[in-house]
C-alpha cells in the first residue's frame, strides 16, 4: 500500500449521519491555495426550507430539482426564477411519497425520486408527470455518487444496521450493499457487498465506500483521509490537503444540536455531554454521508464542512491517479450540489442578519458557471 501526503440530511438519515460523522476544517488558508476556484454565480433562486439539501442539476443545466421534506414533495425551478413544477404528497400510492431522501437528473430532461419509506425509485418530467416507477431492495438508504441515471439506478442497502459498528470505525464491509436495478424491467442486475478495505489510516475509521465509474472503489475515512482502491485492489491512502482539523462553528453546534432534538422525540435522550464533545472535536472533512458525487468524467467532488459560513468549498479528486486537483469555493453555508457540464448547482442557507438571529434562515439554489475551471 502506498501512502501520498500532500499536505441536515434528512430525519430518515440523521442516524446514519450522526453515527458515520461523529467528528467535524478550514479556511481559504490551508492547502494549495493555487488550485481554489472562485466560479460566477449565474442565478439564485429561493427555495422552501427544508431538513434535506440534495438537489439534481437535469440535462439542461437551467432546471434544478430540490427536496421539501417538510410537505413530502419535490420542487423543480429554473435559473430565471420561474418554478417548473412541485409534485408529490405524503403517500402509499402512485406518485406519493412515504419519506424523499434523494434526487437525481436522468436522460432527456427527467429528474428521478428516491422514496426510501416505500422502497421505490419514480422518474417524472420536471412538471411533476409520473413516467414509471421502480420497487428497489429494502433498506435502500442512498444513490450510488455516479449521480445521473439511464437505463439501470445504482444505490446502497443497509444489510444489517450496527451503530456501534459504525462508531467503532468496522468500516462498511459486511453491513452496506451495492445494488443496480434495470428501471425498464424492475430486474435487479447487480448485488455486491461493500468490500472491507485492506488498508490503515492514521485515525483508525473507515467509515463508508462506493464504486468508482472506472471501477474500483472508495471510501471515505476520518480526519480527512480517503482511500482509493484500484481495480486490481491495490489501495492509496490519501490525506486532503485542504484539511485542518477546524473545531464547529456556531451554525455548525446550532445544527447538531437540532439533530440530537429531534432523536429525543424518537426516544434517544439528548446527551448535553455528547454535544459538548462535538463542539470541541475537529469536524469531519466531508459533509455528512452522500455529500460526493461522480461528474461525467469520472471525477470525485466532495462536499466538505471547511468554514460553511461565508463561503463553502467542495474539493475534486482523480481517483485513478488519487491525486487532488483542487477546490470550488462558493458562497454561504452549502447543504448539497450538483454538477453538469459547465454549470455547478449548490442549495444554500444564506446567514441570518444579527437582528433575527432567532429566525428561519433562507434557503436557495445557485447556479455557477464552472466551465472556464473545467
Amino acid at each position: 500500500m502506498k501512502e501520498l501526503r500532500s499536505d441536515l440530511r434528512p430525519p430518515h438519515m440523521l442516524v446514519v449521519a450522526l453515527a458515520l460523522g461523529c467528528g467535524a476544517d478550514g479556511g481559504d488558508d490551508a492547502g494549495d491555495l493555487g488550485r481554489t476556484f472562485a466560479p460566477e454565480r449565474i442565478g439564485t433562486v429561493q427555495v422552501p426550507p427544508s431538513a434535506d439539501g440534495d438537489v439534481a442539476l437535469l440535462s439542461d443545466e437551467t432546471i434544478a430539482c430540490v427536496i421539501n421534506s417538510y410537505e413530502v414533495q419535490v420542487s423543480c425551478v429554473d435559473r430565471s426564477g420561474a418554478v417548473v413544477g412541485t409534485f408529490g404528497r405524503e403517500g402509499e400510492g402512485p406518485g406519493e411519497f412515504e419519506s424523499l431522501s434523494d434526487v437525481l437528473g436522468g436522460p432527456d430532461g427527467t429528474v428521478g425520486a428516491l422514496d426510501i419509506g416505500n422502497d421505490r425509485f419514480g422518474v417524472y418530467h420536471p412538471s411533476g408527470t409520473l413516467l414509471t416507477e421502480v420497487p428497489l431492495p429494502g433498506a435502500a438508504v442512498g444513490l450510488s455518487p455516479i449521480r445521473r441515471f439511464a437505463e439501470t439506478l445504482a444505490g446502497v442497502a443497509i444489510t444489517v444496521f450496527d451503530p456501534v459498528a459504525m462508531q467503532a470505525g468496522a468500516g462498511p464491509g459486511g453491513y452496506m450493499t451495492l445494488f443496480e436495478v434495470d428501471i425498464a424491467s424492475a430486474e435487479l442486475v447487480r448485488e455486491e457487498e461493500v468490500p472491507p478495505v485492506d488498508a490503515e489510516v492514521e485515525c483508525g475509521r473507515i467509515l463508508y465506500g462506493f464504486p468508482g465509474p472506472g471501477g474500483g472503489w472508495v471510501f471515505i475515512a476520518c480526519e480527512g483521509h480517503l482511500v482509493f482502491v484500484g481495480v486490481g485492489g491495490e489501495p492509496t491512502v490519501v490525506r486532503a490537503p485542504t484539511y485542518t482539523g477546524e473545531l464547529p462553528n456556531d451554525r455548525d453546534v446550532a445544527e447538531r444540536l437540532e439533530g440530537m432534538k429531534f432523536l429525543a422525540t424518537a426516544g434517544i435522550p439528548l446527551d448535553e455531554e455528547r454535544l459538548d464533545r462535538y463542539r470541541n472535536t475537529p469536524k469531519n472533512y466531508h459533509l455528512l454521508l452522500g455529500e460526493q458525487i461522480f461528474d461525467e468524467q469520472g471525477r470525485l467532488w466532495i462536499a466538505t464542512q471547511r468554514d460553511r459560513d461565508e463561503f463553502s468549498y467542495l474539493d475534486v479528486y482523480d481517483p485513478g491517479e488519487a491525486a487532488f486537483i483542487g477546490s470550488i469555493r462558493v458562497d454561504d453555508r452549502i447543504m448539497g450540489f450538483d454538477a453538469l457540464g459547465s454549470t455547478l448547482v449548490v442549495v444554500v442557507e444564506r446567514p441570518l442578519p444579527p437582528e433575527d438571529a432567532d429566525g428561519i434562515a433562507e434557503r436557495a439554489v445557485d447556479w455557477y458557471d464552472i466551465g472556464e475551471w473545467r
